[in-house]
C-alpha cells in the first residue's frame, strides 16, 4: 500500500510539471487547471483507500498532496491561508480517519473554488417587443436528474461525505446502539445505486426493499430528518443546485413511511389491546 501511494504522489507531482530555466513560467490559468487535476486525483484515490480501511494510508496521501499545492496557491492568498489551516489543524488530531476528513475538505474547498460547476444565467427578455416568446424547453430541462446532479463523480463525492457525517452523528443513530456495523463500501455503493435507480443513472439499486431492509430498526421521525440534513449539507458542499436538492430531497421523503415504524399508540384503560 505504501508503495502504491509513493506512486500516486510521484503521478501526481508529475501532473503539475516543473519548468526547466528556458521555459516559460506558467500562467496562472494553466497553474489552476494542473492544481484541480491533483486535487481531483488525489481525492478519488483517497476515498478508494479510505473505503477500504486504510485511513491511516489516505491521510498520508492527502498530507503530501496538500504539501505540494499550497505552495502553489500563492496568488489566492485566501484559499492558501484556508487550506494551510486544514493542514495544521489535521496534523493535531489523534485519529487519522479525522485528519483524513479534515484535509479532504482542504482539497474540496480548493477544487470548488477554483473550478466551481458552470451555472447558466437566465436570458434577459426583450421588453416592449412583438416577437413571440421562445416556450422551447432549455437544453438542461431534458437532463435526467442524475446528470443535473453531477452524474456519477459527483454524486459519489457526495454520498461519501453524506455517510461519513451520518455515521458519526448520534442523533442518526445509523448503528442503532452498536447492533449494526456496515461496512462504508457496501454502504456508500448501496446508496449511490439507489440515487441513481431514482434520477436515471446507469446504476440499478437491487438490494432489500426499503420496508425490509429497516424492519425492526425501530428508526423515529427525529432520526430520519438528522440523516436528511446531512444529506441536504453534502449536496449544497458539492455545489449541486437548489432545485435539485429540492427534488431529491422529494424521492428521499417519499421512503419515510417505509423506514420509520411509528410506536403503537397508547390503549385507553379498560379498553381491549
Amino acid at each position: 500500500m505504501r508503495a502504491r501511494i509513493l506512486l500516486a504522489v510521484l503521478i501526481l507531482s508529475g501532473a503539475v510539471g516543473l519548468t526547466r530555466a528556458d521555459d516559460k513560467p506558467l500562467d496562472r490559468a494553466e497553474l489552476d487547471k494542473r492544481i484541480v487535476r491533483i486535487v481531483y486525483e488525489s481525492a478519488l484515490l483517497g476515498t478508494e483507500i479510505f473505503n477500504r480501511g486504510g485511513h491511516g494510508e489516505c491521510a498520508r496521501l492527502y498530507q503530501g498532496t496538500l504539501s505540494a499545492v499550497v505552495p502553489m496557491l500563492d496568488h489566492r492568498p485566501k484559499l492558501q491561508t484556508d487550506a494551510q489551516q486544514r493542514l495544521e489543524r489535521a496534523k493535531g488530531l489523534n485519529k487519522a480517519a479525522d485528519a483524513a476528513i479534515e484535509m479532504r475538505a482542504a482539497l474540496d474547498e480548493i477544487q470548488n473554488t477554483i473550478a466551481p460547476p458552470i451555472k447558466k444565467e437566465p436570458a434577459l427578455e426583450p421588453k416592449d417587443t412583438k416577437e413571440p416568446k421562445n416556450t422551447q424547453e432549455p437544453k438542461d430541462a431534458k437532463k435526467v436528474l442524475w446528470d443535473r446532479l453531477g452524474g456519477e463523480s459527483v454524486v459519489k463525492a457526495v454520498v461519501h461525505d453524506f455517510a461519513l457525517a451520518a455515521l458519526e452523528d448520534p442523533k442518526v443513530n445509523f448503528t442503532r446502539g452498536g447492533k449494526y456495523k456496515p461496512s462504508a463500501a457496501a454502504l456508500e455503493k448501496s446508496i449511490v445505486d439507489m440515487i441513481s435507480d431514482v434520477s436515471g443513472g446507469p446504476f440499478k439499486y437491487s438490494g432489500k426493499s426499503m420496508k425490509e431492509a429497516h424492519k425492526g430498526m425501530a428508526i423515529t421521525d427525529a432520526e430520519f430528518d438528522a440523516l436528511a440534513v446531512h444529506l441536504v449539507a453534502s449536496l449544497k458542499k458539492f455545489k449541486v443546485a437548489d432545485p435539485e436538492i429540492a427534488e431529491l430531497v422529494k424521492v428521499v421523503a417519499g421512503t419515510r413511511e417505509a423506514i420509520v415504524e411509528k410506536a403503537p399508540a397508547p390503549t385507553e384503560k379498560g379498553a381491549k389491546p
